[in-house]
């Protein structure tokens, strides 16, 4: 079987979408059932997206095509011509709720991770937000096969993107267990103390700096109300890249009182994050919506106990391995974090919790669903 994959809308590494791409195809590079793989990247992100594995051949282009408008041009002009000069069996496109073909002269599989702007009120701007709700669905329903990462994201595709059910299939992410482990605490906060300037202990939040889809400023309010409240000598670690509107959390943080207590890491790169995690007393994800929640699958994984979003997808990967909370209420996030912090059996309670509910997400299986899905995608057009 020859497949063609491309990593365009992977964010070069700086997102949850760019490591569903890395531990992809480090899995397919495992695969010995005689699939060939055509990697389509840019040339600087060639070391990032494609493992030393002979049945892998990279096909590179240059930076210039990252400008959103000529990328989308290349994706219905050129790609269609890439895969039948190529001659795939199938197209793979594992940003696919970013960027889709039209059409192509082979079968199409398009992981679409999310609709997060049906549900964030201002996420994006006019331009996108209609590209998104106004073509990207049409792109959708001209997939062979769509895949995506929870049964709260396939509701939206088949209710808002109109894709039969039965052509929507769920495969969750995973943590990477080669890096997300529980490490000796003290080494740990030692290592990320002297990088990021902390001052232990800490509250953990690991997201893009984005408003108001991430939820940051009212997480900073949660947190204010309860160092008033509790006195707690904690600080508010932010660990991600300023994105869209990120001059609002970063002034909530200057108005909250406590703007000493809250720091700003900015990018963290993948092999810094255990440490981060690691550190932390708890780890919080207050997203107002996912496609996965990715980073509380990590911090279970690290033995981190976790204060989460009770909406989305966000009670399908913590399940009662995590304290659930309503992100749109600020009570109930200081409610949360205070409970946590306050009880160390609690603490005990989750981290144990979440360390067992991990063990059940694989990138080793969520690799062969996919490839199942894509051998059958192929079938069709057979």
């Amino acid at each position: 079987m020859n497949i063609g994959i491309t990593t365009f809308g992977a964010d070069g590494g700086k997102s949850g979408i760019s490591q569903y791409v890395i531990n992809l195809l480090n899995q397919f590079a495992l695969a010995e059932d005689g699939a060939h793989f055509d990697v389509i990247v840019y040339e600087d992100e060639q070391s990032l997206f494609i493992p030393p594995a002979t049945h892998f051949t990279a096909l590179c282009l240059s930076g210039r095509w990252r400008h959103p408008v000529l990328n989308i041009a290349w994706h219905q002009l050129a790609l269609p011509r890439w895969c039948r000069k190529r001659g795939y069996d199938v197209l793979f496109l594992p940003a696919g709720n970013r960027r889709l073909p039209f059409s192509a002269p082979c079968p199409t599989v398009g992981t679409v991770h999310d609709f997060s702007s049906l549900h964030v009120e201002d996420k994006y701007d006019p331009a996108r937000l209609f590209y998104i709700t106004r073509v990207l669905p049409l792109f959708i329903r001209r997939l062979t096969r769509v895949l995506t990462v929870s049964e709260s994201s396939k509701r939206d595709i088949v209710e808002y993107a109109g894709v039969p059910e039965d052509r929507v299939h769920v495969t969750p992410l995973a943590a990477n267990r080669d890096l997300y482990y529980p490490r000796d605490r003290q080494s740990a906060l030692a290592r990320a103390v002297s990088k990021y300037g902390l001052r232990p202990p800490y509250i953990l939040y690991i997201s893009r700096i984005e408003h108001p889809g991430k939820n940051h400023v009212r997480l900073i309010r949660a947190f204010a109300r309860l160092k008033e409240s509790e006195a707690l000598p904690h600080q508010l670690v932010l660990a991600g890249s300023d994105w869209m509107r990120a001059d609002e959390v970063h002034r909530a943080a200057e108005m909250s009182g406590h703007a000493d207590d809250i720091v700003f890491t900015g990018f963290v790169p993948t092999e810094d994050l255990p440490d981060l995690y690691c550190g932390a007393d708890v780890f919080v994800f207050p997203s107002l919506y996912e496609g996965f929640g990715l980073p509380v699958l990590e911090a279970m994984c690290c033995g981190i106990p976790v204060a989460c979003s009770n909406i989305s997808s966000m009670p399908e990967v913590a399940g009662d391995a995590a304290l659930l909370f309503d992100p749109y209420d600020e009570e109930a996030i200081e409610e949360a974090l205070g409970e946590l912090l306050t009880d160390p059996e609690l603490r005990a309670y989750y981290a144990q919790r979440g360390l067992e509910r991990s063990q059940r997400f694989t990138w080793s299986a969520t690799a062969a669903r996919t490839l199942d899905v894509l051998r059958a995608a192929a079938e069709e057009g057979r």
